[in-house]
């Protein structure tokens, strides 16, 4: 079993050309389930894996809709209703020519994760915590415990930086939770905000520092891994983007169920790269089911 820590909220998706400022623009709005550790979470349910979802919702319609999804993507959700706030949400701008997002974030109940909230790491084999986990006291808390357990009985723990705002405000910090890590997955902006380093492979020396296995996700490039004494890279095909998001996201739930399943890090990693490719070629994070 996999245990996955941290947000999940619903995603307002605006599709749209140029903004026409103080009048009418328009576009395309959808609304996902979505949320970086919840999108992890599904994308190991959809390949078969016990997966639990540890997290906070507002006792709202948004909050039953996302306890609803989660189970049809095989997630166990570990979810607690927050009766006195909300469900999270995010408003995600899409560029129709690029494909790419800017996002408006309000956590909402998410940031009620308290370590009162984490439980069944001595049962899993693996522990993915959410970076936004580290970018408030209360969710600190409880990822630095979830670290804490994981450590205890000897589960791997994966993690992905998340936001390269907020990683700039809270990088030392981030450097030193890190340190014990077995998987890490920033992709090259962070590399190179953790690292100083513009060099794929100097960004993954220096990463190699603080975490067993880093890998380096290079967008329409794919990933950048050190491994059995080698550097090793993994290209997708070529696709037609309609929508960056949860395209990181789906990397690391693939990579994750793939290498619980067959132990192989790189056939891990390349049917991580394949998904991930697949992610970007529809409007949210996950296919309607």
């Amino acid at each position: 079993m996999i245990t996955v820590i941290g947000d999940m909220v619903v995603d307002i998706i605006v599709s749209k050309d140029k903004t026409n400022y103080a009048t009418d623009t328009d576009g395309n709005i959808h609304f996902r389930p979505g949320g970086q550790a919840y999108n992890v979470a599904s994308y190991i349910g959809r390949e078969g894996v016990d997966c639990q979802f540890i997290g906070k919702v507002g006792d709202d319609p948004f909050g039953e809709y996302l306890i609803r999804e989660s189970k049809k993507q095989g997630v166990t959700p570990i979810v607690t209703k927050v009766s006195n706030d909300k469900t999270g949400t995010i408003v995600l701008m899409i560029e129709k020519d690029s494909g790419e997002r800017s996002m408006i974030t309000d956590r909402g109940a998410n940031l009620r994760l308290s370590e009162k909230d984490i439980q069944g790491i001595e049962n899993s084999n693996c522990v993915y915590l959410s970076g936004y986990s580290l970018f408030a006291e209360t969710t600190k808390k409880a990822a630095m415990f979830a670290k804490q357990q994981a450590i205890k009985y000897g589960v791997p723990i994966a993690m992905d930086p998340s936001s390269t705002y907020f990683l700039k405000q809270h990088k030392d910090e981030f450097l030193r939770f890190i340190k014990g890590i077995t998987y890490f997955f920033p992709n090259y902006d962070e590399g190179i905000l953790l690292t100083g380093e513009k060099d794929p492979k100097k960004i993954i020396e220096i990463l190699r520092q603080y975490v067993a296995f880093p890998i380096l996700t290079l967008g329409e490039k794919g990933c950048l891994f050190y491994y059995n004494k080698r550097y090793h890279e993994i290209t997708p095909p070529p696709v037609k983007v309609v929508d960056t998001t949860a395209a990181g996201d789906s990397f690391v739930g693939a990579f994750l169920a793939t290498y619980l399943k067959t132990m192989d890090y790189v056939a891990a990693l390349k049917y991580a790269v394949h998904v991930s490719s697949k992610t970007v070629t529809f409007y949210g994070a996950l296919p309607k089911v």
